[in-house]
C-alpha cells in the first residue's frame, strides 16, 4: 500500500508550505533529520465555512492570476504611452481595416496646430505631432509639405510662428529636431538651426529679427533669424513662494500623477513612473512562475520526468525574493498612485466638474508643484517688443511675468482671479492671448497696460491654438476639430469645423491608447478596469504585509 503524507502544521494550526516543509522534515523527522517513524503527526483541523479558510495568501495568490494578463497589458502599454516623444509611436501605423471605428475615429483628429495667413484667408497651414501640412483653398484639401533632407518627412511640430519682419513669407518651425523654416508659405520644409533638440514652443522676441522658444518644456532661449543656429539660453529663477498658487484642482494633480508629472521633477517623475509600469509586468510574469512551476513540476515528475530538488527549491526561493522584496517594494507606492489616479481618470468625463472644484491646498502638494526647477513645466513663452529684459511664460497652473530679465515673477492675474494655465501664448499687433487647459478659461489682453478679459464661451477655454483671421477676427482652435470666430474684445461671431487632412493607417500611439483603456474591446470597459485597479491595489497591500511576515527566503 502506498504511503500519504500526513500535511504538517505549526503550534499555530498553519499549514507548513512547500519551501518550509524542506527545512523543518516531515513527520518522523527532528529538526530536519530522519528521525524516529513512531513520532505522531500533528492531527488535521477539521475543515471550516470557505469565507473562515480565506487567508492572507489565498487573497493575493487569487486577485494576481485573474489579473496577471491584464496588469501585464497595462504595465507595457503605460509605459509606452508615457514616451509618446518616440517617433514611431505616431509615425508607424496599423491598417486602417484592422481597427475598430473607436480608433480609427480618433486618429483621424491630426491638427493641434491651426494658422491661417491674414492677408489671403484661404491660405492655411495645420500641423501637430505627425507632421506639417498646407493649403490654398480654404481646407477644403491638404498638401503634406515636403521635408527637405528628410526624406521621410518624420517630423512632430509643436510651434508654427510667421517671421517678425517677412511675416509669411518666411515660417518658423518648431519640431522635435531643431528649428525648421519655410520660405513658401509652408509647400516645403528645410533645417535651419538648433539640430536634436526638441522646440517645444516659439514666438516673436522683444526686438526686430528675433525669437523667443523653448527647448522640451524646460529652458527658454533667444535667436535671431538671421542665426538659427546660434541660440542665446536664458538664466530663469525659480518663482517666489508667494506667486506659486496657493491651491490646485484636483483634477490637476490627478492627471499629472498618472502620467508622470505630478511628484518632482518631470525626469524623475517619468522615471518613477516607468519604474512601476516595468514593474508591474515583472511582478505579474514573476507571480505565475512561481504559481505555476510547482504544477509542471509535478505534471512532469508523473510523465516520468524529474528535476533535481536543490533547483527546484532554488527557484522558488529567487521567485519569491525577485517577486517581493525586490521588485515588489520598489514599486509598492508608484503601484498606489497610479491605481488610484487610474480610476479618476478613466472616468475623467463624468468626474471632471467635481474634479475641478476640489481644491488641493499648497500644504499637500507634492515637490514638484513648488517650482524649484522650471524642468517640465514651460508650455509657452513670449515676449514684449521694445522691452528686452520682460517676458511671459505660460505653464500647468498660471502664467508668469518677469520684468528683469527672469530675477523675479509675477503671476497674472484678471481681476481678483488667477490665471490658472496657458497652454498657449500668442501677440498678434499690441493684443496678446491666452489659449487656456483643462477648463482654465483662456484670455486676452487688448493693450500692454489694461487687465485680462476672459472668455466666456466655453469652446474658446480649451484652445490648443490661437490664429489671426481676416476682418480683425481672432480663430480658437478647440480640440483640434473646431475653430471658435471671435472679434478682437472676445464676442462670439460663430464657429467652423475644420477638415482634416487625410492620412493612412492608425497611428500605433492610439491603438495603444484605446488598448490601455479597454476601448479598443468594449466602450464600457472602464469598469473592468476598474476592478483590475481594485485587485492591483490588492496585490500591493496584501504582498507588503506577507512581505513583513516573511521578509527573505
Amino acid at each position: 500500500m502506498a504511503r500519504t503524507r500526513e500535511p504538517l502544521f505549526t503550534a499555530r494550526g498553519e499549514e507548513i508550505g512547500v519551501l518550509e516543509r524542506e527545512r523543518v522534515g516531515s513527520a518522523g523527522s527532528v529538526n530536519g533529520a530522519p528521525g524516529p517513524s513512531h513520532l505522531t503527526p500533528v492531527p488535521v483541523r477539521p475543515r471550516t465555512r470557505w469565507y473562515r479558510r480565506i487567508s492572507l495568501v489565498k487573497l493575493h495568490k487569487w486577485a494576481g492570476l485573474i489579473s496577471a494578463l491584464w496588469l501585464c497589458v497595462l504595465g507595457a502599454t503605460g509605459f509606452l504611452l508615457d514616451h509618446k516623444e518616440w517617433r514611431w509611436m505616431l509615425f508607424s501605423t496599423v491598417p486602417e481595416y484592422l481597427m475598430p471605428e473607436s480608433v480609427r475615429s480618433l486618429s483621424r483628429t491630426v491638427i493641434q496646430l491651426f494658422q491661417v495667413n491674414p492677408d489671403r484667408p484661404m491660405h492655411q497651414v495645420a500641423a501637430g505631432s505627425r507632421g506639417l501640412w498646407v493649403t490654398e483653398d480654404g481646407a477644403r484639401t491638404w498638401q503634406r509639405t515636403r521635408v527637405i533632407g528628410d526624406e521621410g518627412g518624420q517630423v512632430q511640430v509643436f510651434a508654427v510662428e510667421p517671421d517678425p519682419e517677412r511675416g509669411w513669407n518666411r515660417l518658423w518651425i518648431g519640431t522635435d529636431d531643431g528649428l525648421w523654416m519655410s520660405e513658401d508659405g509652408g509647400r516645403t520644409l528645410e533645417k535651419a538651426g538648433m539640430e536634436e533638440q526638441r522646440i517645444t514652443a516659439l514666438t516673436a522676441g522683444a526686438n526686430n529679427g528675433e525669437l523667443y522658444g523653448a527647448a522640451d518644456r524646460s529652458r527658454v532661449f533667444q535667436v535671431r533669424t538671421e542665426r538659427p543656429n546660434e541660440p542665446t539660453w536664458l538664466r530663469l529663477e525659480r518663482p517666489s513662494k508667494d506667486v506659486l498658487p496657493h491651491q490646485i484642482p484636483l483634477r490637476r494633480l490627478v492627471m499629472d500623477l498618472h502620467v508622470g508629472r505630478g511628484l518632482f521633477a518631470e525626469s524623475a517623475s517619468l522615471l518613477l513612473n516607468d519604474i512601476a509600469s516595468l514593474g508591474l509586468c515583472a511582478l505579474a510574469l514573476s507571480g505565475v512562475c512561481y504559481w505555476g512551476f510547482p504544477k509542471y513540476w509535478r505534471n512532469r515528475r508523473r510523465n516520468g520526468g524529474s528535476i533535481r530538488v536543490e533547483i527546484k527549491r532554488k527557484t522558488l526561493i529567487w521567485l519569491f525574493r525577485l517577486h517581493g522584496p525586490l521588485i515588489g517594494l520598489c514599486v509598492a507606492l508608484p503601484l498606489l498612485y497610479l491605481t488610484i489616479t487610474g480610476i479618476f481618470f478613466g472616468h475623467i468625463k463624468e468626474l471632471r466638474e467635481w474634479l475641478g472644484r476640489v481644491q488641493v491646498p499648497s500644504v499637500l502638494h507634492p515637490p514638484v508643484y513648488h517650482l524649484n526647477v522650471w524642468d517640465g513645466w514651460i508650455e509657452a513663452v513670449i515676449g514684449y517688443p521694445g522691452q528686452p529684459e520682460k517676458l511671459s511664460i505660460g505653464t500647468r497652473v498660471g502664467l508668469f511675468t518677469s520684468e528683469d530679465e527672469g530675477r523675479t515673477w509675477s503671476a497674472e492675474q484678471a481681476g481678483t482671479e488667477r490665471i490658472a494655465a496657458a497652454r498657449r501664448l500668442r501677440r498678434f499687433g499690441g493684443q496678446l492671448y491666452i489659449g487656456g487647459w483643462m477648463g482654465g478659461g483662456s484670455y486676452l489682453k487688448q493693450q500692454d497696460e489694461a487687465g485680462w478679459l476672459k472668455l466666456s464661451d466655453r469652446h474658446a477655454n480649451m484652445a490648443r491654438d490661437i490664429t489671426r483671421l481676416g476682418d480683425g477676427q481672432i480663430g480658437w482652435l478647440h480640440q483640434g476639430k473646431t475653430l471658435v470666430v471671435t472679434d478682437r474684445s472676445g464676442q462670439v461671431r460663430g464657429q467652423m469645423e475644420l477638415t482634416q487632412p487625410m492620412e493612412d493607417g492608425v497611428p500605433w500611439y492610439y491603438v495603444l491608447s484605446q488598448l490601455h483603456d479597454g476601448l479598443i474591446f468594449w466602450k464600457h470597459w472602464k469598469w473592468l478596469n476598474d476592478l483590475f485597479a481594485a485587485l492591483a491595489t490588492t496585490l500591493v497591500v496584501t504582498g507588503l504585509i506577507r512581505w513583513w511576515r516573511v521578509k527573505w527566503l
